[in-house]
């Protein structure tokens, strides 16, 4: 729903569709989620007067807020412009929204692989690029986080350090934001989620490797790439001291077994504990050998059966994701495979699907959008596209962003 409002009227966390009416003839380049009141400040300063905003893909003005959510406004004393909102309604993925998400986690692969590549030749570690993609990452997870963790599920190679750290930063600002963290403390997790394991790119490729197949000397060899990131960091502008103990502490656990301290609950940075949820949670959907390639539903359930990690916080994201997380690869009843592309807040059982493969037939099908809710239909398993041979993050790019239905 698109709103005509004054520049006085404009918060942090509402989508600029385009500006109205302005003194300086200012043109926006582009659309987008306003990221802090520096950003209002600015358009003031140029002139601008009113502008249109987009309520569907942002915050909405405050008497609209309060009918769409009542039990959702926060306390007087609450300072609304120094959180990282979501919007009040998520519509599901669209065929724009993956194309735009497409182009941010291309992006990020392109700036984090070449920031990689430069610390393993060791020409130091410059995070300004970093650190202006995590600015761009939690602005698509206000617009539609789904679109963005879809992404990320679909696209799952052979470089598993490259694609970990994208999706550790992705899912960390997801979880942070829906922790209610403020914008700044956000874009620290995501950064952090970029930089944690940096260390990894220091040690031999056959230690890169799940953890059952290390040794005693191996394991403690491995652990040590948690020193190495933060040497590696240790000259770097721009990193706060929140982001190096995040970095420090995401391998600690609650319950004292994580390492490289052994650091019990009450010494664990609250999001040092996010960051070994999202850690763990990435890991275990990676192909092996370095991670243990579990359908999205199961990785859900390991997390929560693992007692190291904080279980309110494992309980929140399950919460965010559902049970069949968005991008996840279902197998339905009637034998058709489809993606997870809306869930269903009422019933996780049932989110909506885009079935595009029949395994009867063994061949790809004409896309169609299939509402659980509303069929007798319903999912058998939540798999990995390894078990039809199917390339799925191709498939996904080439013919599915483009073809599916609304």
């Amino acid at each position: 729903m698109l709103r005509c409002i004054t520049i006085d009227e404009l918060l942090p966390g509402m989508y600029v569709n385009q500006v109205l009416d302005d003194t300086g003839k200012v043109k926006v380049r582009s659309k987008g989620v306003v990221r802090s009141e520096d950003v209002i400040a600015v358009l003031r300063s140029k002139g601008v007067e009113r502008v249109e905003i987009d309520c569907s893909k942002g915050l909405a003005p405050a008497e609209e807020m309060q009918a769409l959510q009542p039990s959702a406004i926060d306390s007087p004393d609450d300072n609304i412009t120094d959180k990282a909102l979501l919007p009040p309604q998520q519509q599901g993925i669209t065929s724009e929204s993956l194309q735009d998400a497409e182009v941010l986690y291309q992006k990020a692969v392109t700036i984090q692989q070449r920031f990689l590549e430069q610390i393993k030749m060791g020409k130091g570690a410059d995070v300004s690029k970093l650190t202006a993609l995590t600015q761009n990452i939690l602005e698509s997870v206000l617009e539609n986080k789904d679109a963005l963790m879809c992404l990320s599920m679909i696209q799952r190679g052979k470089d598993f350090l490259l694609e970990h750290s994208i999706n550790c930063s992705i899912y960390l600002a997801i979880l942070t934001n829906e922790l209610g963290y403020s914008q700044k403390e956000v874009e620290q997790a995501s950064l952090a989620g970029l930089l944690m394991d940096t260390g990894l790119v220091t040690l031999p490729d056959e230690l890169c490797v799940h953890d059952k197949h290390l040794n005693d000397a191996q394991r403690k060899q491995y652990q040590q790439h948690v020193a190495e990131s933060l040497a590696l960091l240790s000259q770097s502008e721009g990193i706060t001291d929140t982001v190096i103990d995040i970095i420090s502490q995401h391998h600690e656990r609650v319950d004292g077994s994580g390492y490289p301290n052994q650091l019990h609950e009450a010494d664990i940075l609250p999001l040092a504990k996010a960051a070994a949820v999202i850690d763990e949670f990435s890991r275990l959907g990676m192909p092996g050998p370095f991670g243990r390639s579990l359908p999205n539903n199961k990785v859900l359930k390991a997390l929560s059966q693992n007692q190291g990690l904080d279980q309110s916080l494992v309980n929140r994201l399950i919460g965010v994701l559902g049970i069949y997380p968005v991008g996840s690869l279902v197998r339905l009843s009637s034998g058709k495979l489809g993606i997870v592309s809306q869930k269903n807040p009422s019933n996780l059982l049932t989110p909506v699907v885009m079935t595009f493969y029949s395994i009867n037939t063994g061949h790809y099908s004409e896309i169609k959008r299939l509402d659980l809710a509303k069929t007798t239909d319903e999912i058998v398993a939540s798999i990995g596209p390894e078990e039809f041979a199917i390339n799925l993050p191709k498939f996904f790019s080439e013919v599915f962003i483009h073809q599916m239905p609304a």
